[in-house]
């Protein structure tokens, strides 16, 4: 069935085999059963990854993917309106789908669900997607060079990642999911300019009642930045577990660092922490939300209800605040 689907899913879906031992954030898989997950972060377990199911197929979905009808697990059609569908609700659906993701989670992934590598049937590279999605598609063509002109970044270092990453372009919903490649210091260099892009309120992105602070419209293209880290040794929680010590706490401190904000996990440094109203010592704040990459900046003062935790990787151990749900944390400047 559906032979369009899977001519075009085989232009871009790669093999398993070609997969690197590193599995980078932000990369779509393909599962035996033909769902679309998306693999979050950098800290999976062995044999297995941390991710979601985007889209699964149904005879009724009311998203087409090249032609094949499928049910989209993170938005839902109301009045003609996409609206966000809440963590808590994806996981319950995604475990009606396949009851064996049913399985316990580190607090870090509690929304996110263990899938099994030997389920997957292909992955869909981030590079080699972009150079398919702009053989076809001369305003992706366009929008790759712009966007690689007026942040000055080479093309060999973008992908893209979104219904891009499967070739999938809706001309009438032009998101542009850039994967941008990077070390830190670059990777640094190129969000400070989307940063002064954004300056300019014209610019700006504002969806699901939200402002994203590196997202931006540039020539009537929706540009969604998604930041990985280019070296490896450069991922500061790539091989670690945690404990809780309390399981919600109220915390408050202020952004003193912020080099790794852009990414997911984003991760912050916090100095005049105040936990549960008494003066603690500086601790790093970890984020566990993808949508909430490159919200805060250095100089931000936050107030969150996470969890208060102790992170071991290899010798190191140390404490951190962490939140796993956008809504744990704000802003309060």
């Amino acid at each position: 069935m559906y032979p369009d689907f899977w001519k075009k899913i085989e232009e871009y879906r790669a093999p398993m085999e070609q997969l690197d031992a590193n599995i980078w954030d932000s990369t779509y898989f393909m599962r035996r059963d033909d769902s679309l997950v998306f693999c979050e972060g950098y800290c999976h377990p062995r044999n297995a990854l941390y991710g979601k199911i985007i889209y699964y197929p149904r005879d009724k979905g009311d998203v087409s993917i090249h032609g094949r009808p499928y049910e989209c697990i993170t938005k839902k059609l109301v009045d003609d309106e996409m609206v966000y569908v809440t963590h808590p609700a994806q996981i319950a659906r995604q475990c009606e789908i396949d009851p064996s993701l049913a399985r316990k989670r580190p607090p870090y992934a509690q929304y996110e669900l263990e899938f099994r590598m030997n389920d997957f049937a292909g992955y869909f590279d981030c590079r080699k997607s972009l150079r398919k999605a702009m053989e076809y598609y001369p305003r992706i063509e366009s929008a790759a060079h712009q966007v690689s002109d007026v942040l000055d970044i080479p093309m060999e270092r973008l992908g893209v990642t979104g219904s891009l990453a499967y070739g999938v372009y809706d001309p009438h919903d032009e998101d542009f999911d850039v994967v941008f490649f990077g070390t830190i210091k670059e990777n640094r260099r190129v969000v400070q300019k989307i940063y002064e892009i954004t300056c300019d309120p014209k610019k700006q992105v504002i969806e699901f009642n939200k402002l994203w602070p590196m997202r931006f419209h540039h020539n009537g293209v929706l540009v969604c930045p998604f930041f990985v880290y280019s070296d490896w040794k450069e991922v500061p929680l790539k091989d670690f577990t945690v404990d809780v010590i309390r399981e919600k706490v109220h915390a408050t401190g202020r952004v003193c660092e912020d080099r790794h904000a852009i990414y997911m996990p984003a991760i912050v440094q916090l100095d005049s922490v105040m936990v549960e109203g008494d003066r603690s010592a500086p601790l790093p704040l970890i984020i566990y939300d993808g949508a909430l990459r490159g919200d805060f900046r250095e100089g931000d003062e936050v107030r969150t209800t996470g969890m208060l935790v102790r992170v071991s990787q290899g010798r190191e151990e140390f404490e951190a605040l962490l939140v796993n749900l956008y809504n744990q944390i704000e802003k309060v400047n």
